[in-house]
């Protein structure tokens, strides 16, 4: 069945009518110039991909206005290019909606990926991350928090460094701690404790 009013059903996830209200703004701005509507109804675990993104938000800052004005880096973050895992297609699901939401949430986002993501309202550099180092070029203790959930599910990442799996994520989890300030939130979905010591599972 296919969901009447998506967007309305995801500003409902806010804990507080003030965070409702931010999310329907947010989530209206999101429609206007990324299509979320009709993406979700094209592809409905993009509904569940944004819901989870909101309630991870909530969890690591608690109300949604604390976000305004935070550094967030999201490492491998989606892009325009991104393609199904199961299907091998073009997909909506690994777009860059993370950053997006950050974006008119107020956050300062950083995203990092190797698709593409020309005309994005937010900071962007294409980056492997399969490479050694190529995170070096952001500052020490530059975010306030960091993101990071989607890479080793990436179907362009397995087929290009799949044998390498575990250096590669001892090295994302190196630079994430580096990145970090210090107090910042380690916003992660294989549910190892953040910095602050939540749990931020996906």
């Amino acid at each position: 069945m296919v969901e009447r009013d998506p967007l309305r059903r995801l500003s409902a996830l806010g804990r507080t009518p003030s965070d409702r209200e931010s999310l329907a703004r947010a989530l209206g701005e999101i429609d206007v110039r990324d299509r979320l509507t009709s993406k979700i109804a094209a592809e409905l675990n993009l509904a569940a991909i944004m819901a989870e993104f909101v309630s991870r938000l909530m969890d690591a800052f608690g109300p949604l206005s604390a976000i305004r004005g935070q550094a967030v880096l999201d490492i491998a973050c989606g892009s325009n290019s991104s393609r199904s895992p199961v299907t091998g297609l073009r997909t909506a699901e690994f777009e860059p909606w993370m950053c997006r939401l950050l974006v008119e949430l107020g956050a300062r986002p950083v995203g990092i990926d190797i698709g593409d993501l020309a005309d994005e309202a937010f900071e962007h550099h294409r980056v492997d991350l399969g490479v050694a180092g190529a995170l070096d070029f952001l500052a020490t203790g530059s975010f306030d928090a960091v993101h990071e959930s989607r890479l080793f599910g990436s179907p362009e990442f397995r087929a290009s460094h799949g044998r390498a799996r575990e250096r590669i994520r001892r090295e994302i989890h190196r630079q994430e701690r580096r990145l970090l300030r210090p107090g910042g939130i380690l916003i992660h979905s294989d549910g190892r404790p953040g910095s602050r010591g939540h749990e931020h599972a996906g």
